[in-house]
Formats: structure tokens, C-alpha cells, sequence
């Protein structure tokens, strides 16, 4: 049973004005505990810990960036916000979401620790998801830089794999924009191992530079990151409907053709 102050806790982390119905949660510690991520949000990352869904979706892959030794980029101003962090924070949010539409969703990492971009990309191979998002934050000598890009590798050898990761990008961009009103730096090619080497639609994210103190104030707010989130979950989701219409679209047409030749045949007769 939960004491006031620690309901008060979890209920901050919980999220509000993103979805209608909240399943219950349970609490997961998982970062350094000298850790500025930790101290300000907390031990409590949201996990969905509810009845099943309805619906059973796809099976999709995320991937926080970094971890370990690995700290990725980090904050100018002290204490020092880790790249690696906000990266588990943000991945965490965003399986929540997922599960709660019915997606069935692994992590290449879910505590503080590295993970070879190698072994990044064989887990998605091995494991076969539906598609693979790499969760980034950003830094530039410039501390005017801001703004969400989101890459996917360009290949003429794997065309329709490019063109669904685009597709991707696109949809994912388009939802963070929507949900957090960020500055755009748009969809771009990107040789990144882990969007580079995995064999489905992949697409890696960068959410923000830490490096700007204005969009570092608003990546310290967790529900600015659950925004995030949800746009990454959006997009997902956007993308998976898209793809399982055009399937039944172009199913739709085959039968039709099937069904016209048939009759033509029996004209003949």
C-alpha cells in the first residue's frame, strides 16, 4: 500500500492530458543514484503493469542510446543531465504507451548499462520486430542549436526497407512536432550502426540538444518528455495503421483481379 507522499510521487510521473484511461503501474529503479535524471524524477518510471489489451499489435523494438561508461552527451551547465539518462527515461515512456495500444515491445536496454551497437543490431535481427527505434538526445558546438531531427540509413540495395524507414520518420516527426511544438530540423540519411545494420524499418531520433539551456529546461520536465514520447508513440502507431491498410488495400485489389480474370475466362467459354 502506497503512503501519501509516495502516491504523490508516482501520481507526478503519471501521465496527464495524453491518454483518457491510465492503467496501474509499478515503480522501477533503475538509474545511478547520484544521477540528476534520478533526482529529479524520481525512482518511479512509469511501466504498464494493467490487464492486457484488447487489441494485440505489432511487435516493435526500441532502443535507449548509450548506457554504462557509454554516457552519450551531456549538459553544459551542472549538474551534468547524461545523454544516456534521458534516453532510458524517454524509452521507458514510451514502452508504457505502447503496451497500452497493444504493442508487444522489447528494449535493447532497461537499466543503466552498455550495450554494443553490434549486439543492438543482432537483438533486432535475432529478435524480428515489426520495426526499430533508436531514442537519442543531441549536442552541437552551438548553443543556439535546438530543435528534433530523425534519421533513417539510405540504401539502394534495400529499397523498400529505406522507403518504409522514411515513412517512419516522417510519421514519428511529425507527431513529436504536434505534441511539443518544437523546432523542426527535419528527416535525414543518417550511417548510424544501429539504423544501418538491422534488417527492418529503423529510424533513430534525437529529441533535443542538451547543449541548449532553453530546450535543456524543458527536457528536465517530465511531462515534456512524455510528450516526446507519445509523439514517438503516435508516429508508431500512424506508421502500423498505414502499413496494415495499404496491406489490405493491395490484398483487396488482388482478389478483385483474380475475381475479373476468373469471370473473363468463364466468358470465354
Amino acid at each position: 500500500m502506497f503512503s501519501t507522499v509516495q502516491w504523490l510521487s508516482l501520481s507526478c510521473l503519471l501521465v496527464t492530458g495524453v491518454l483518457q484511461a491510465q492503467p496501474p503501474y509499478r515503480a522501477s529503479s533503475s538509474l545511478p543514484k547520484n544521477n540528476p535524471i534520478k533526482q529529479l524524477y524520481g525512482k518511479d518510471l512509469i511501466e504498464s503493469n494493467g490487464p492486457p489489451p484488447l487489441v494485440q499489435k505489432s511487435f516493435v523494438l526500441i532502443d535507449p542510446g548509450h548506457g554504462g561508461h557509454d554516457v552519450g552527451t551531456q549538459s553544459i551547465s551542472k549538474p551534468r543531465y547524461q545523454e544516456k539518462s534521458l534516453n532510458l527515461v524517454t524509452a521507458k515512456f514510451v514502452r508504457g504507451y505502447l503496451q497500452q495500444l497493444g504493442y508487444r515491445v522489447v528494449m535493447t536496454r532497461e537499466e543503466d548499462q552498455f550495450v554494443s551497437l553490434d549486439k543492438r543490431a543482432l537483438m533486432a535481427n535475432e529478435q524480428k520486430p515489426a520495426l526499430f527505434v533508436s531514442i537519442h538526445y543531441n549536442s552541437a558546438p552551438s548553443a543556439e542549436a535546438q530543435g528534433v531531427e530523425v534519421f533513417f540509413y539510405q540504401s539502394k540495395e534495400q529499397k523498400s526497407r529505406m522507403q518504409k524507414s522514411k515513412r517512419l520518420a516522417q510519421a514519428i516527426l511529425k507527431n513529436v512536432l504536434a505534441q511539443t511544438q518544437a523546432k523542426s530540423r527535419g528527416i535525414k540519411h543518417g550511417n548510424y550502426a544501429v539504423i544501418r545494420e538491422t534488417a527492418m524499418p529503423a529510424v533513430l531520433i534525437e529529441g533535443g540538444f542538451v547543449t541548449n539551456e532553453a530546450e535543456l529546461q524543458q527536457l528536465k520536465d517530465p511531462n515534456y518528455l512524455k510528450k516526446i514520447a507519445w509523439g514517438i508513440v503516435k508516429g508508431i502507431d500512424d506508421y502500423i495503421d498505414k502499413l496494415e491498410a495499404d496491406k489490405k488495400s493491395a490484398a483487396m485489389k488482388a482478389a478483385d483481379k483474380a475475381s475479373k480474370e476468373k469471370a473473363d475466362t468463364a466468358n470465354k467459354k
